[in-house]
């Protein structure tokens, strides 16, 4: 009687230590994907205390880069090939707004600019440009996981380059299956060049580029990747005495809302939450 008695006991002991871990356990569950929550959604009043308290007109009109997408040989007009970058730095927007962290386009990370620079282009001159990606392993914005997304294995930020409105080959029309990772390490199913020839041979006039990866081309764009492209015509241009060189001015209007602590506000909620968390 004796040792069923001792049997019980350690039994009921032993019930009270399992129990007792599987309490921890959980405690310890909970801490874990507590830790792991996203954290709660920005409200309007920070947005707003933000915007109103910056001055306006106390900076000067920035003056977009320009890349030349010609060359002169022989006093002629000749193609040439350019290499521009996708590059992460900060970007002062605003005298009493603290730096931003942006992605940007540019020859190398010193001169990369938002938006990036203004590549002029000769009609029916074509243009090699070679799109690089040196942007960090992970984004600087959240991203939208209810729809398919550009997610490489070994981490970086998925890019490729469209540009919009542009009369060129499929493949130099940056499908959105077409991205790569920095140092091209991986590159989407329908990446097959890191060189896109444009020919230029619509009629003159403004277009622009941009991000195009599949799932974050609204992340990659509000960080920063978007640039004008133009397509000049000397023998339409002249006859109309159009402004030319310094006096000719490219403009993009980019709407954006920053953090108080100067960083892209980006909605992480989205229009119908319940759809898109």
């Amino acid at each position: 009687m004796s040792s069923m008695v001792q049997i019980m006991g350690n039994h009921a002991w032993m019930l009270r230590r399992v129990a007792a871990a599987l309490v921890a356990v959980v405690v310890a569950g909970v801490v874990a994907v507590s830790a792991q929550a996203p954290p709660p959604p920005v409200t309007s009043a920070p947005l707003q205390q933000v915007a109103g308290s910056l001055q306006m007109y106390v900076d000067p009109l920035p003056q977009m880069a320009k890349i030349r997408g010609y060359g002169f040989q022989q006093g002629r007009v000749v193609p040439v090939n350019l290499t521009i970058g996708m590059f992460q730095k900060k970007w002062k927007f605003h005298r009493d707004l603290p730096e931003t962290p942006v992605f940007v386009y540019g020859q190398c990370a010193d001169s990369a600019t938002f938006p990036g620079p203004t590549i002029v282009a000769r009609h029916d001159v074509p243009l090699a440009v070679t799109w690089e990606n040196h942007l960090p392993d992970r984004h600087i914005l959240l991203w939208d996981p209810t729809v398919p997304t550009a997610i490489p294995r070994n981490g970086g930020v998925p890019t490729v380059v469209h540009l919009h409105g542009s009369a060129h080959p499929p493949q130099a029309d940056g499908s959105a299956f077409a991205w790569f990772t920095a140092g091209f390490r991986e590159t989407g199913p329908a990446w097959t060049q890191a060189t896109y020839r444009y020919p230029n041979v619509q009629p003159p006039g403004n277009l622009w580029y941009h991000d195009h990866a599949l799932g974050l081309t609204c992340a990659n764009l509000l960080a920063g990747l978007l640039g004008a492209y133009v397509i000049e015509k000397p023998e339409v241009d002249v006859p109309m005495d159009l402004p030319c060189d310094d006096d000719d001015l490219h403009l993009v209007i980019a709407d954006r809302s920053f953090n108080i602590d100067g960083s892209l506000y980006m909605n992480s909620t989205g229009v119908a939450p319940s759809v898109h968390p």
